[in-house]
């Protein structure tokens, strides 16, 4: 883990038991929907995570912080294990790692009232006196385009975009460092998009944040990363600086990701690449490169033996026989 590293994970996998409880059932079978992911996220910036639905994004953002405790692997903080912390140290570490979730409406406790829900963390962190929480809470409302009297609403009052502003303010309560954005857009019409995406920057810049930025749209984290990791069934298969892998990908499977982003411009064409068979199951996922029964340019040695994620170029790293 370097100086410049907030976040460090190495090894990180997170498998899912199946088939307990069945009658018959003899062998325990897991879902591999983490194996073996290293990467780190340095400060102030924001490492852009894109694949598939299903390839074990979501997963992982939430196995970084301790939400689903992770099957094995190492996670770092600022130079701490997070792995082998205890309940006490985990929760005033929390106020550091925060999370805005994908779903608004599924994200937010319509029982309570908007002040509440922004105001509960730091309640229960003990976090000033009553006033000074009301105070705080206001002053995020007005942070993130909203107004001082919103706080007495409940979340069914706002729209989708309102509400994840609210999700925002939530996650900002306690003063974090680190954030996990998983999907924060994605339920959002394409202008309100764009609005929380700025919104999510000019906080960034303001309150020196760092990102896991998780998203399927390639557009989205074009727009707001500065390095993207892509992943596909449970591994990291290409990490680079945006404009890199925009430019230059190497994995195979960036080329087809970024190959089927439509184009805004009708008279320009793109030769697209068009992937074989459909994604494997994680329950039993193929031997050696996990890529290979889909890929237009496998080799032999796909089959059989697993690549590494190797260095080809300064900051970019690919796990790929045809770049070794």
């Amino acid at each position: 883990m370097t100086a410049e590293d907030l976040v460090r994970i190495i090894g990180l996998k997170k498998y899912f038991p199946v088939g307990e409880g069945r009658l018959f059932s003899r062998k325990k079978e897991y879902v591999h929907a983490v194996d073996d992911v290293t990467f780190s996220i340095r400060k102030g910036e924001t490492l852009g995570l894109v694949g598939e639905s299903g390839c074990g994004k979501s997963t992982t953002g939430m196995a970084i912080l301790k939400l689903i405790e992770p099957t094995a692997g190492e996670i770092w903080f600022e130079g701490n294990s997070v792995t082998t912390l205890d309940k006490r140290s985990l929760r005033r570490l929390r106020k550091d790692m925060q999370i805005i979730f994908q779903d608004p409406y599924a994200s937010l406790n319509e029982r309570m009232t908007v002040g509440e829900i922004i105001g509960e963390g730091m309640k229960i962190n003990r976090l000033g006196t009553k006033h000074e929480r009301g105070e705080k809470t206001a002053e995020l409302l007005e942070t993130v385009g909203l107004r001082v009297e919103h706080a007495r609403r409940y979340p069914h009052e706002f729209s989708s975009g309102q509400r994840q502003r609210i999700a925002i303010a939530r996650a900002l309560a306690l003063n974090p460092r680190f954030v996990v954005a998983d999907e924060p857009v994605s339920a959002l019409d394409v202008s309100i998009q764009a609005q929380v995406i700025n919104l999510l920057m000019e906080l960034q810049d303001r309150f020196h944040l760092t990102y896991l930025f998780i998203s399927h749209d390639l557009s989205v984290v074009k727009h707001i990363s500065d390095r993207v990791a892509v992943m596909y069934l449970g591994k990291i298969v290409e990490i680079a600086p945006r404009g890199v892998i925009y430019a230059h990908p190497r994995h195979p499977y960036t080329q087809a990701l970024l190959a089927a982003v439509p184009i805004p411009d009708p008279s320009l064409e793109r030769k697209r690449t068009i992937l074989e068979g459909d994604i494997p199951s994680p329950l039993h996922p193929p031997p050696g490169c996990r890529f290979h029964n889909r890929c237009p340019s496998r080799l032999s040695d796909c089959s059989s033996s697993e690549p590494g994620l190797r260095e080809i170029a300064p900051d970019h790293r690919v796990a790929c026989h045809l770049r070794t």
